[in-house]
């Protein structure tokens, strides 16, 4: 863990801009928290004064929830903007220092590896590296979760602690699963397809170059088979990552489900002896959901980090190579 926070690290010390970084990263946090929080108490406060038979109250939850969730868009609108031109400037900058450094290489390093090799690092290597900010569900996404599960957690916390441990008990297993099972080999899964790139372009930029000579050696079909055995091993090293993330796509909500049902039966056993309003239990529901929902979205965007790793391992070690005398 901590070498890929170095390798992050070293992405963006390279790029700049670190300090503009934290601070919309940091304007963007409270978005989804405050989207759960202001729809729960919409549902408790409106379920109550339907049980009052306040059709006034009602009138005036909703007017409020309209006006709340109308600023909470437009603040979240603004600050994505804001995010948006940044990351294009950040991708930008990456892009520019990574082909300045390759072209003040000599002649004998970049002979030294297949052409495709500088193309795949120049291109794929880049755009698996960027990923981690201006892809979805990335890492803007994990620290935004990670706020709104501990808002959520806090008030679940606060307004009835038994709820709160049977979330958690359903919510750690997604995790666990998700880290141990899912997300830990993608690392490895990733730099394979980084390497099968490599090479699946360097078959075709041979197949391109080298027309006229194979042609007059016939060695078309010797540089088709070639390109089509990289084209399928490249093909069976992103089917791994695919694999990996569907088996999460079905595992994970099978057992949010099955939470729900049964803090569903629990509650309505608490409903059923006074201790809890319909209205109670859904804002329970809500912040239950910013908890799994921001769960889900942790795991999800931590999976995707480790898959960016290799490209952000490939460019740091492509700006690691020192340039000749």
């Amino acid at each position: 863990m901590m070498c890929s926070i170095r390798e992050i690290g070293k992405l963006f010390k390279m790029a700049c801009k670190v300090r503009l970084f934290i601070i919309l990263t940091l304007l963007r946090c409270p978005f989804d928290a405050l989207q759960t929080a202001i729809q729960a108490s919409f549902l408790q406060f409106a379920f109550n004064s339907i049980n009052k038979g306040s059709q006034e109250e009602l009138i005036h939850v909703c007017v409020l929830f309209g006006i709340g969730s109308l600023l909470l868009f437009l603040y979240n609108g603004t600050i994505w903007t804001l995010y948006a031109t940044f990351v294009t400037k950040w991708v930008g900058t990456i892009r520019r220092k990574l082909f300045r450094h390759i072209s003040c290489l000599s002649l004998q390093q970049i002979e030294a590896k297949p052409s495709g090799e500088w193309i795949t690092r120049l291109n794929a290597d880049v755009q698996a590296a960027t990923a981690i900010l201006n892809q979805s569900i990335h890492l803007p996404h994990a620290v935004v979760s990670t706020v709104n599960i501990g808002v959520s957690s806090m008030i679940l916390v606060l307004m009835d602690p038994g709820m709160f441990g049977l979330i958690i008990m359903f919510v750690i297993p997604h995790i666990l699963i998700s880290q141990l099972f899912i997300a830990k080999p993608m690392i490895r899964f990733a730099m394979n397809v980084q390497e099968a790139t490599a090479r699946n372009a360097t078959d075709m930029n041979a197949l391109v170059t080298c027309a006229d000579t194979a042609i007059l050696y016939d060695a078309q079909e010797f540089l088709l088979r070639r390109f089509e055995k990289s084209s399928l091993e490249l093909r069976k090293a992103n089917m791994k990552i695919q694999h990996r993330k569907a088996m999460g796509s079905g595992l994970l909500p099978l057992m949010g489900m099955s939470g729900y049902l049964v803090i569903l039966l629990i509650g309505g056993g608490w409903m059923a002896a006074g201790t809890m309003t319909f209205g109670e239990l859904t804002a329970a529901f809500q912040y239950r959901g910013g908890v799994l929902v921001g769960s889900m979205m942790l795991i999800n965007s931590l999976m995707n980090i480790k898959t960016a790793l290799a490209g952000v391992k490939r460019v740091n070690e492509t700006m690691r190579i020192e340039l000749e005398e």
